[in-house]
């Protein structure tokens, strides 16, 4: 589902966005050229949508004087210079917004060195700049200034001359319009890790120009991984990063809320919509609350809540007449698979083909500080998830006190209440996990 502003936000990070904004525009004012800040969150965390909602918001902002340039870096990957994919995005920008651009197009045009190894007809589409005649120009200009040589010399300050006329160019629109000049750059930790290096050095060299405030959207280990291909292991990242911006910024986590408003959401676009699709599993509070207790714990991205719910909403799909009518034991043990799936790819193996020891099972369930460790521990034995070495022939108060919810001596009377897990289990709950484990694999794969 597409999330664009703020009014739909479900982690909220609007009240984030304020804080940014708020620390832009006075930060700005310090640094003697561009303001390059770092967004850093691993991939999946919601960097993109973030973008998307603050643009929203700034843009639509009575009292904003902010313009916005939106770029993914690796979209624009394959073009093989930054400076193309960025004078494009500034210009495409400004002409979006009925905002004068001839100014900043002419002077690319004087630039026509910056498109070299890149085809005429695919730089003419991105730039709507003609190579050729860029190339022709720059020639003419450089024989108006009595370049009679062609020494290497003379083409350097050529195109050092050529370049400070586009980057006065660009401070001319920022001081004129007295705009807070926003690039937002996402995508740049997924590029080759020679175009993410070339891009940094494009932004610290040619768009150093005060006014200009660039966040660069990253999974900060991804890029450490890029630079240190290009580099070499050895690289001090943190010293080199460090040259190119002015603070590292983390997006916040989704918080129990967040993951509450997720829920909320995605049961009725994922689980069950009215003559689309219904729920074999009867959506009841207890069972919302077991899938916000499972994410949260796991600590799942965005994204990965998202596959999550698509997991659940083919494993639940059933028609009018069976709606609801799931055992409730198998809906909890499909909801505990589906977000092992995404948050625990091991023990979601383990239970699915019945490897899970018992003191592997406990240590899991107590690392997630899940508010009832028996209740959850009871459903995988119960459902079949633990090794048939360790459980089949034992007593259970055996199987309990190993797993540390029976002290020694203690008589506790848990058959009777083992076999109400049975039946919320039906007549094949030795066998839960792995038949919910082979569901899960074939609607994953699409068998």
């Amino acid at each position: 589902m597409e999330i664009s502003s703020f009014e739909h936000d479900l982690i909220g990070l609007e009240k984030f966005a304020k804080k940014l904004e708020a620390f832009i525009k006075v930060e700005r004012r310090f640094v003697p050229d561009s303001l390059v800040l770092s967004l850093n969150a691993p991939f999946g965390t919601g960097k993109t949508t973030f973008f998307k909602m603050w643009a929203d918001r700034l843009e639509n902002e009575d009292d904003s004087k902010s313009f916005v340039v939106d770029v993914n870096a690796w979209n624009d990957d394959y073009c093989g210079d930054p400076l193309v994919s960025l004078i494009f995005e500034i210009i495409e920008s400004l002409e979006r917004n009925n905002q004068d651009a001839t100014s900043i197009k002419e002077a690319a045009k004087d630039i026509g060195w910056f498109v070299t190894g890149i085809g005429s007809q695919l730089v003419n589409k991105f730039t709507g700049i003609d190579p050729v005649a860029a190339g022709e120009l720059a020639e003419k200009k450089g024989a108006q200034r009595k370049s009679t040589s062609g020494s290497m010399f003379e083409i350097f300050q050529q195109k050092k001359q050529s370049l400070q006329s586009l980057k006065e160019s660009i401070r001319t629109f920022v001081q004129e319009n007295e705009t807070n000049f926003l690039v937002f750059v996402d995508e740049l930790d997924r590029c080759r890790p020679d175009y993410a290096i070339s891009y940094l050095e494009t932004i610290k060299h040619v768009f150093d120009i005060q006014g200009i405030t660039f966040i660069l959207a990253v999974d900060r280990k991804q890029l450490e991984c890029s630079a240190k291909a290009a580099f070499g292991v050895d690289l001090n990242f943190p010293e080199y990063y460090r040259k190119f911006i002015h603070r590292e910024i983390s997006l916040p986590q989704p918080t129990r809320d967040s993951y509450k408003r997720f829920s909320a959401e995605y049961v009725h676009y994922y689980l069950s919509r009215e003559d689309e699709r219904k729920c074999f599993m009867k959506l009841e509070d207890s069972r919302i609350n077991n899938i916000v207790e499972l994410i949260s714990a796991l600590e799942l991205t965005p994204r990965q809540v998202q596959e999550v719910f698509r997991i659940l909403g083919h494993s639940f799909e059933t028609d009018s007449e069976k709606e609801g009518s799931l055992l409730w034991c198998i809906g909890v043990g499909t909801i505990l698979m589906a977000a092992l799936k995404l948050g625990n790819p091991s023990i979601y193996e383990s239970l699915g083909k019945r490897k899970l020891k018992i003191v592997e099972a406990v240590e899991f369930i107590k690392s997630l500080h899940l508010a009832f460790d028996e209740w959850w521990f009871t459903l995988i034995y119960t459902g079949g998830g633990l090794i048939k070495e360790e459980t089949e022939g034992k007593d259970i108060t055996a199987i309990y006190l190993e797993g540390g919810f029976v002290d020694e001596g203690q008589e506790v009377e848990i058959a009777s209440h083992i076999s109400q897990w049975n039946s919320g289990w039906g007549r094949s709950f030795n066998s839960r996990f792995k038949q919910i484990y082979k569901q899960i694999e074939e609607v994953t794969s699409w068998n």
